[in-house]
């Protein structure tokens, strides 16, 4: 099992994880008005008429969505504070060379950091592939199993 796969694959996915993280804490949001309308709503049929059966059904079709959305958001916050932490023990050469290679994966990246950093291009393989491992081993622990 070689974990530099794994972390190639998590740097891939961080700007998906960036917007995810975004669309689900507004999600989060809209979930708890709507939980608040349907509690106040409950409340009022309740005082009224008696016919709370409806609103505390949806209430726990709301509560229920809550829990999966907080769910869905404590994973990709965990992912996305692996990235963080990983990044953060590199140098800024490093993160850039894998920002640019595995996160932004943009044509021409290593004529681009070639410019930036004044390097060759065999040694910048070779920084990124140092790095990799760096980022790997600081999320990881190893490189291999």
């Amino acid at each position: 099992m070689d974990y530099r796969e794994y972390s190639k694959d998590l740097l891939s996915r961080k700007k998906n994880l960036v917007s995810a993280y975004s669309v689900l804490n507004t999600e989060l949001e809209k979930l708890e008005q709507e939980k608040y309308a349907c509690k106040t709503a409950a409340i009022n049929a309740e005082a009224t008429d008696g016919e709370d059966t409806v609103h505390r059904e949806r209430l726990l079709g709301i509560l229920a969505n809550i829990d999966d959305c907080r769910l869905r958001r404590s994973v990709v916050e965990r992912e996305l504070l692996k990235i963080e932490k990983g990044l953060n023990g590199l140098s800024d050469y490093q993160r850039d060379l894998l920002e640019e290679f595995f996160v932004e994966r943009k044509m021409g990246a290593a004529d681009d950091l070639m410019e930036r950093w004044y390097k060759e291009r065999s040694s910048l393989y070779r920084d990124r592939n140092r790095a990799l491992e760096e980022f790997t081993r600081s999320i990881y622990g190893v490189l291999q199993l």
